[in-house]
């Protein structure tokens, strides 16, 4: 009977454990940590960690913001706010706004959200993330140089360049209304570290977003490779 009652308690404490490391995966990421490093603390050390979550967010130091790229506006009435994290949809959602809004296009300011992690790899993921703001504003300058529509082809619009850190829906809806954004874009799915929970990124801005919000899914990232298929095809005199 006491081996039984061994077991059981031993298997209690284990189930204890996990369920701490999967709720501290889950919070401690949606505030902008690791949620990988968390769940292992959760799992290793039990109601210790749950202590040691507490006085982290306590002790939260304030997020912080690298200005990767200054821009220049263009000359229209609607600022766009952008949110980079690697993710096809994530790349055609700069093109997409351009598309939907033409000259009228005011700020493009695009912004990589990451977490606040002082690990390797939480300076390798902000690396990967500022490489990638600067490939999509190269994408966006050769974007707009493709255009030879009159109101497209004078647009002089170069977008700023932002890496951030906290909770990704949080902190663009954050800079969306404090900066007076007219539209928030973002991809469907995200990319990187953070793909489990960047993946209710879009649904949560979806819900409760202070500003307007484009979503942008995989089917047009399909349809764009299609057209450009196709473009090369007509394109090429070879029967």
């Amino acid at each position: 009977m006491r081996q039984v009652s061994s077991t059981a308690f031993l298997s209690l404490l284990m189930v204890t454990f996990v369920c701490i490391g999967l709720v501290l995966a889950v919070v401690m990421g949606r505030l902008g940590h690791s949620p990988f490093a968390w769940g292992l603390l959760g799992l290793l050390l039990g109601p210790i960690a749950l202590l040691l979550a507490l006085v982290e967010v306590r002790n939260e130091r304030p997020w912080w913001t690298r200005l990767v790229a200054s821009g220049v506006p263009g000359g229209g009435p609607v600022d766009v706010l952008v949110g980079i994290d690697g993710s096809p949809e994530s790349a055609a959602a700069t093109t997409a706004a351009l598309e939907l809004l033409g000259g009228r296009v005011g700020r493009l300011t695009l912004v990589a959200v990451t977490e606040v992690d002082d690990s390797t790899a939480g300076h390798e993921e902000r690396a990967r993330l500022r490489e990638e703001l600067e490939r999509q504003a190269g994408a966006v300058r050769a974007w707009l140089g493709e255009r030879d529509g009159p109101g497209q082809a004078k647009q002089k619009v170069t977008p700023e360049l932002q890496l951030m850190s906290g909770p990704p829906a949080r902190t663009l809806d954050t800079i969306a209304a404090e900066d007076d954004y007219g539209l928030l874009v973002v991809g469907a799915r995200g990319a990187g570290m953070s793909s489990v929970l960047l993946g209710s990124v879009a649904t949560r801005l979806a819900a409760r977003a202070s500003v307007p919000v484009l979503i942008i899914g995989d089917q047009v990232v399909k349809g764009r490779a299609e057209r450009r298929l196709r473009s090369v095809n007509q394109a090429d005199p070879r029967p």
